[in-house]
């Protein structure tokens, strides 16, 4: 078997957080911060082996055992054959792995190894030989960045991959998604099977943003199905991001919101209103096919208003706030607080007009404080594969080596060593 990569873009909430909860669409975009799965033969072609250096994960199976023949009369199939995502993770097919993964004593680890296990013995051939998975990401690990669903798409893109269940990704970083294709819907509903592994009851959007990459605007509706609009064109926009690495709990921001609702009804109600009207504003100019630097200009207008909507519900923290007061004071472009806030992150939406220097200033200036700063870009392609055979054959022994793969020490390494290829497809 050839060696391949894929990868798939973290996420950003841009507009809409905390509005989201009373049924006001929210707007999430890709970051150009992406997780890398890497999958290459086995030495030994008994064995399956999961490598996921950012959580200090190395654990491994042998192919034989396991449990193929349990699980698939719990594997329903589609039109096409395939096998069906479910709405639900399935009970029977979890306590047949739980007992596989009984000798794991950390919790992150069994959650990523029990993801990992259930996509693959549902999509993966049986037949395969040997195969070692790789997994490196450049995002921020548990940041509200969408880690775990740009790592589920990961998963079910490879697996899918590798039973024959989708086709060769095929658009080029330059070319224009037509429409939402039935592979990426297929890796996209997987992927949110994934998600629930990881989280249980997720909203669907990070592994929504992760597969399609650009911009998705989610609404969920009390009594009807949640509206989900993917803009998969809206092209890249610089950006900074910077990681407070503040600790947060996103259940008692949002309880803390509840409260000021149910005290100040009209006014909590006006706010998230407001907070509707931007993000409905900035979807309009976000499905042009070209953002134009008047419409750029709007969007972080926009930017700054909804920060303070959300200072208005009391969702910011001091370190946020120092972060925007740099970023302003050094007229750098738009600042707001992204997630629950609280701490976490803040993005910056960069002026067009502003060099290089100043941002590397600027970052220098956070980081003194002890925040975490990327420069990055919003928008972008969604989950994307590097054949071997996309590569010319002096680059592959570099570009498809484990012992390359797992000796990046930086984000930055991870990005020039794969990331950077010219040669990525994406479906």
């Amino acid at each position: 078997m050839e060696p391949f990569v894929v990868s798939a873009p973290g996420k950003v909430i841009i507009f809409g957080e905390h509005s989201a909860v009373y049924s006001k669409p929210a707007i999430a975009a890709a970051l150009d911060l992406r997780c890398y799965l890497l999958v290459t033969p086995s030495a030994d072609t008994d064995v399956i082996r999961l490598e996921f250096a950012d959580i200090d994960l190395v654990h491994q199976w042998a192919k034989h055992t396991l449990p193929w023949d349990k699980i698939a009369p719990f594997v329903e199939k589609d039109d096409h054959g395939r096998p069906k995502p479910t709405k639900e993770l399935v009970p029977e097919i979890q306590a047949i792995l739980s007992q596989m993964l009984g000798d794991m004593d950390s919790n992150l680890h069994f959650i990523a190894c029990h993801c990992f296990l259930y996509m693959y013995c549902q999509l993966a051939d049986p037949e395969l030989p040997g195969l070692t998975f790789q997994i490196r990401s450049t995002l921020p690990i548990g940041a509200g960045l969408g880690s775990s669903a740009s790592t589920a798409v990961c998963m079910a893109s490879a697996f899918a991959v590798l039973g024959g269940h989708v086709s060769k990704a095929s658009l080029k970083a330059t070319d224009k998604a037509t429409s939402e294709s039935d592979e990426a819907e297929y890796i996209n509903d997987w992927s949110f099977v994934g998600e629930m592994c990881f989280h249980g009851n997720p909203s669907g959007i990070d592994n929504a943003v992760a597969t399609f990459g650009g911009a998705v605007m989610f609404q969920r509706k009390t009594n009807e199905p949640s509206v989900r609009t993917a803009m998969r064109n809206f092209p890249p926009l610089k950006l900074l991001l910077t990681n407070t690495k503040v600790p947060r709990s996103t259940a008692e921001l949002v309880a803390g919101v509840g409260r000021i609702h149910a005290t100040y009804p009209k006014t909590a109600l006006s706010v998230l209103d407001a907070m509707d009207s931007l993000a409905t504003e900035a979807y309009h100019i976000m499905i042009q096919p070209y953002v134009k630097a008047e419409d750029r200009q709007t969007l972080r207008e926009l930017v700054n208003i909804n920060h303070g909507l959300l200072v208005a519900l009391g969702v910011s923290h001091p370190s946020l706030e120092q972060i925007k007061m740099i970023g302003d004071y050094h007229k750098i472009g738009a600042t707001k607080l992204t997630g629950a806030g609280g701490g976490g992150c803040a993005i910056t939406l960069v002026n067009d007009d502003t060099d290089e220097d100043t941002i590397a200033k600027v970052m220098t200036e956070f980081e003194s404080h002890g925040f975490e700063t990327f420069e990055t870009s919003l928008g972008g392609k969604g989950v994307g594969c590097l054949a071997y055979t996309d590569v010319d054959e002096g680059d592959r022994a570099r570009v498809f080596s484990s012992e390359n793969f797992s000796g990046y020490k930086t984000r930055e390494q991870v990005q020039q060593g794969v990331g950077n290829h010219p040669n990525w497809k994406y479906w």
